[in-house]
């Protein structure tokens, strides 16, 4: 019943979210001469590098996909994710004046950072939808269900923002080994190329919910290898990972305006 409670008075806030949302994004773009374009240059500017380097030191299997598709596909969804963690982790550092004078529902915060990067994801995706065009690719029959796949993809960011979000109030250290964990989880999972589907590395896409998502992506716009048991796996991760941080979140909230 309480668990009933909160959600409904989380959900009361939903304007609050869209508003702090758009405050985010105005601020992060408001003196910067590219704005929104600058949620497009930074993948962007990845999928050249990666093309490039890729191009002269190593050959990837993409399935007849061009490898700027194939790499953008993955650095798209990837910064998503990357932009979920980063921004929840200082959704209430950087809001202290709220934390510790105003009453509301602080999971507010990291939600607001998500939909600040889901904004930005939207932006970049165009390039993507332009990249397919030039490439003469016309996305799969299956194309419809890529809502489902960034919806379980959220859920993942969501429930992990919220874990970074409450242990970074009580440990600042967390937002410089978070920068770690994200970089080298990047080169952990298949965003600008395919990883091996046996050994060790093959093993990691058990316990890696990124790497489902990021095939399923691919499959779904372009074609190629699909495991329906993987993305099940990962989706059923990404729901116990939303439940657990939103149960760690509420257990330290009590400690938030002392921390602030």
């Amino acid at each position: 019943m309480k668990s009933a409670r909160d959600l409904r008075e989380l959900f009361s806030y939903r304007e609050l979210i869209v508003v702090l949302a758009r405050r985010e994004i105005r601020a992060r773009y408001k003196y910067s001469l590219l704005g929104a374009g600058w949620a497009v240059a930074l993948p962007v500017a990845l999928m050249l590098l990666f093309s490039v380097v890729f191009a002269r030191v190593a050959s990837f299997d993409t399935g007849g996909v061009p490898y700027p598709v194939f790499a953008y596909i993955g650095l798209l969804p990837w910064q998503l994710h990357a932009g979920m963690l980063t921004g929840g982790a200082r959704s209430l550092i950087d809001n202290r004046a709220l934390v510790t004078k105003v009453y509301f529902a602080r999971e507010v915060l990291p939600l607001s950072r998500a939909l600040a990067a889901l904004f930005d994801f939207g932006v970049a995706a165009l390039v993507l939808a332009g990249l397919m065009a030039w490439y003469g690719i016309v996305p799969g029959p299956g194309a419809w269900l890529l809502p489902l796949v960034l919806l379980a993809q959220i859920a993942f960011g969501v429930g992990l923002a919220m874990l970074v979000a409450g242990a970074n109030l009580l440990y600042r250290d967390v937002q410089y080994v978070l920068q770690v964990v994200v970089t080298v989880w990047m080169f952990a999972s298949s965003v600008v190329y395919p990883l091996p589907r046996e050994g060790w590395l093959g093993r990691l896409s058990y316990v890696n919910p990124i790497t489902p998502f990021l095939d399923a992506y691919r499959c779904l716009l372009v074609g190629g290898r699909f495991d329906p048991g993987e993305l099940a796996a990962a989706t059923g991760i990404s729901l116990f990972t939303l439940v657990a941080g939103w149960y760690w979140f509420r257990r330290v909230e009590r400690c938030f305006g002392e921390l602030a």
